[in-house]
């Protein structure tokens, strides 16, 4: 019935109905645009599903997602000669980042569950002269299994939300603001979209070669995590090791992608 709806609501030439709002500002024109392209919105919470938190229900992020839909209809202009399926794919992203980081940022728990695992495996490591399994680990920081997953879920959100607001201040089509991500010092949007298309494909080059340069284990674990999707359990199935491994796996590559990552982008070593 869903798929039947969504169906319905596709329009023949959504180009012209979109220049058509523009000149009328018709609000019932909005709300087919809306329709339109609220498939989109479903498709980045898909896309994001490895880091989407668990305590936090699909259909709010939805919700955010159809906001940040109306304000892009509002902000696009035709003109720049970007298509609007491009201009909102990371504005859509963008709005479940923030809210996420609203709901569900936990930095001190975050930095003290890091902390506190780490601390723990190493320990018990050394004791049983191998990696602990889940299980194990949870029975010897006296917590319940369901804890630790919760805990090596957010440490792994955490982890992705800071790595992908630090590309945000690369981006030249961030979020919200109209402009570079405020913790970027480099980027302003060209009005030129061939020289914002040159600098977003040599951002997505110096990524290319910041991945390639990571051991073979942490590429398969980004892999499986941005373009599978997968998430911490997920991955530990499809390689036969433990959440925490690839918790660990995952939080080491992105130190050193966000590393490279702020080097290009700032010109200089992060401190």
């Amino acid at each position: 019935m869903a798929d039947n709806q969504e169906h319905n609501d596709r329009l023949d030439d959504p180009v012209e109905m979109m220049e058509a709002y523009k000149r009328t500002k018709d609000l019932e024109t909005r709300n087919r645009l809306v329709m339109h392209y609220a498939p989109a919105v479903r498709h980045t919470i898909i896309s994001m599903r490895s880091i989407l938190p668990q305590n936090i229900a699909q259909e709010e992020f939805y919700h955010q997602g159809i906001l940040a839909l109306i304000d892009c209809i509002e902000k696009y202009d035709p003109g720049r000669g970007a298509s609007f399926g491009t201009f909102i794919f990371k504005h859509l992203r963008g709005a479940m980042l923030s809210y996420m980081r609203k709901h569900s940022w936990l930095p001190y728990r975050v930095r003290a569950a890091r902390r506190s695992i780490i601390a723990a495996r190493t320990e018990l490591s050394n004791q049983l002269m191998r990696e602990p399994t889940d299980q194990e680990l949870a029975e010897y920081m006296d917590i319940p299994p369901r804890e630790l997953n919760r805990n090596l879920q957010e440490i792994a959100a955490a982890d992705m939300i800071s790595f992908e607001e630090m590309m945000a201040g690369g981006s030249l089509w961030s979020p919200y603001d109209g402009g570079a991500f405020k913790g970027s010092r480099v980027y302003d949007p060209p009005d030129d979209s061939v020289d914002r298309d040159m600098m977003q494909g040599e951002l997505r080059e110096a990524l290319a070669a910041a991945i390639d340069g990571l051991g073979p284990k942490e590429k398969q674990v980004i892999s499986l995590c941005y373009y599978e999707n997968l998430n911490l359990r997920e991955i530990g199935e499809v390689l036969n090791v433990s959440q925490q491994r690839i918790s660990f796996i995952r939080s080491q590559a992105l130190v050193k992608l966000r590393k490279v990552m702020v080097e290009y982008l700032h010109g200089e070593e992060e401190e």
